[in-house]
């Protein structure tokens, strides 16, 4: 009988363990369909299934990390890559170290990104990316490649949903969205669950960048698929945008047998003499096996540039410009080369009326995620160097198509940063260099009696020129400041100045002085930006050795009483 039971036990025991076995591999094989179909976040939830029944591999960790990267949701990327590393790092490929220190930047641990770049450089040494790294290893310090001259906002109108991609259209801009609207029916997309981009219409207020009057575009380009980043020609006459093919989705086809993803591509309408847009026709470099996407125009609007990852780039994806002809035919795509694409990826190209170009970048040294970067006075011919935007418009996380109306200095972003709406958000951004002043230039009078260690600040009555707490870019209001010094050194082109930058006591004392120090490059930046050479000005960071009040360690003070110690200075060190 006891035999008996046992037998009976063991054979519960194997049909138990078959159907748990049979089960995870089931959800493996679900979670492998739905990830070659790019429906990352029905993978996602299918291999969390799969682990919570205590399966472990290093295929899964891969896969279940890259649901999260592919989809931007860098934090969540990190801890399923930190799985991956913390049991297979002797199996893990080289673009995993890529990746696991991308998320990491996304979450602000920098000093652990850098360990994994380091360890990404000994695998792969001859990767550009890795290059780029050795190259700008104080990245984070250097604002010698940062343009950081920008203040920026949320929109009031940005969504629960996705909102990113705006182009000017005369008065209005035209911005995607999945935004949900009660006039028609929501298709839903399988790959991230929310309703398919539409084209938004908006009128945008001039001084506050706000969009009002918002309603969909014309029915002639919003269809049931995504539609995303149009561009005007200057006549508004002719307007090219992105689209992807056929339904949207992906399926098995009869003849080949393989699941065919359907790919994003270039469209182009003119406007009639009825003065109608006529329908949609695709460009003729289109591809059912790459994507061509995110289309800009050169000035004189006979080139225009675009993101692919067509065979024969650089990496993931690269920028590419074409020739328009004169009848509107096109060339041959071109790419743009390894001095600006990289392994990773760069997108969403766009010219400015000075004829800078600026991109989004993985590839490129950055904060986290996309890094939205420029190259001034854009030449292809000639090497050209390439400037991360700096905070506050770039982030940890995805920042991205950037567009600026180069006469008034100002202009949009789109981004999915912490602390946002929606998926993506759409930004206002303006250049506070460009900021009128707001009072008379100083007289030459006001600075006869300036000698050598003066503090021009003081002897000019200037504005403090203040910093917001924990943070070193240039307000607006220390902008306006900061002009007055410009014109004075422009007076007497031989003065040369130290810029002392000081901060607060509320932080460790050497986080304080790498502050400080941050600040008074960031202000040296200011001044060489508009005109004054780098050679007459030397900076320095104080840290909170020269505070200004009793405000020191643990002493309780005011916003207002710290606010007097994060300031910058300007000695003269000869006239």
């Amino acid at each position: 009988m006891i035999k008996l039971i046992k037998e009976i036990l063991l054979l519960v025991f194997v049909f138990l363990n078959t159907n748990f076995i049979f089960s995870q591999e089931s959800l493996l094989r679900q979670g492998n369909e739905e990830y070659e179909k790019y429906e990352y976040i029905n993978a996602r939830n299918t291999y969390l299934k799969v682990i919570e029944k205590g399966y472990r591999s290093r295929e899964v960790f891969e896969k279940i990390g890259n649901c999260y990267y592919f989809n931007s949701e860098f934090e969540e990327a990190s801890k399923w890559y930190k799985e991956l590393f913390m049991y297979y790092k002797s199996e893990v490929p080289p673009e995993y170290y890529f990746r696991y220190a991308q998320t990491l930047k996304s979450i602000e641990n920098y000093y652990e990104a850098n360990y994994y770049m380091y360890e990404f450089v000994k695998l792969k040494p001859e990767d550009g990316r890795a290059i780029l790294f050795l190259n700008k290893l104080d990245y984070l310090e250097n604002d010698e490649n940062q343009l950081d001259g920008y203040s920026i906002k949320n929109l009031s109108m940005n969504s629960s949903f996705t909102d990113f991609g705006t182009a000017y259209y005369g008065r209005y801009v035209i911005f995607s969205s999945s935004r949900k609207t009660k006039s028609s029916k929501q298709n839903i997309h399988e790959w991230n669950k929310e309703s398919y981009l539409d084209l938004y219409i908006a009128e945008y207020e001039m001084d506050t960048g706000e969009f009002v009057g918002i309603g969909k575009w014309n029915d002639n380009f919003n269809s049931n698929l995504h539609e995303s980043t149009p561009i005007f020609t200057k006549d508004q006459q002719t307007v090219y945008f992105t689209r992807n093919d056929q339904d949207g989705g992906n399926y098995e086809t009869i003849e080949t047998g393989k699941i065919r993803t359907d790919k994003l591509k270039i469209f182009r309408s003119h406007m009639t003499i009825q003065g109608e847009w006529s329908k949609p026709e695709e460009l003729p470099f289109n591809s059912d096996e790459y994507s061509v996407a995110h289309p800009a125009l050169s000035n004189d609007e006979k080139k225009l540039y675009f993101s692919s990852d067509m065979p024969g780039g650089e990496g993931e994806s690269d920028i590419y410009e074409i020739h328009i002809n004169a009848d509107g035919s096109f060339g041959e795509p071109t790419n743009l080369g390894p001095l600006i694409n990289t392994e990773g990826k760069e997108t969403f190209p766009f010219i400015s009326a000075n004829n800078n170009l600026y991109f989004s970048s993985d590839g490129h040294v950055g904060f986290g995620g996309l890094d939205i970067f420029v190259i001034p006075s854009f030449v292809k011919e000639e090497q050209n160097r390439i400037l991360n935007m700096g905070k506050p418009v770039n982030s940890n996380g995805d920042d991205f198509a950037f567009i600026i109306n180069d006469k008034t200095r100002k202009g949009y972003f789109s981004s999915n940063r912490n602390n946002g709406k929606g998926g993506d958000d759409i930004y206002a951004l303006t250049d506070i260099s460009a900021w009128k002043k707001l009072e008379p230039k100083i007289e030459k009078e006001d600075v006869s009696e300036i000698k050598k260690g003066d503090d021009l600040a003081k002897k000019l009555k200037l504005n403090p020129i203040y910093f917001d707490l924990d943070k070193s870019f240039i307000r607006p209001d220390a902008a306006i400041e900061l002009d007055k010094i410009i014109d004075v050194m422009n007076e007497y082109p031989n003065m040369k100045i130290e810029i002392g930058s000081h901060t607060d006591s509320r932080a460790l004392m050497w986080y304080n002085r790498r502050l400080s120090d941050r600040r008074a490059r960031s202000t040296r930046m200011y001044l060489i930006r508009n005109g004054i050479s780098g050679e007459r000005i030397t900076s320095k960071g104080y840290g909170e050795s020269v505070l200004l009040n009793h405000c020191g360690n643990d002493v309780k003070c005011s916003e207002e009483e710290h606010q007097l110690n994060r300031r910058s200075e300007f000695i003269v060190l000869n006239k």
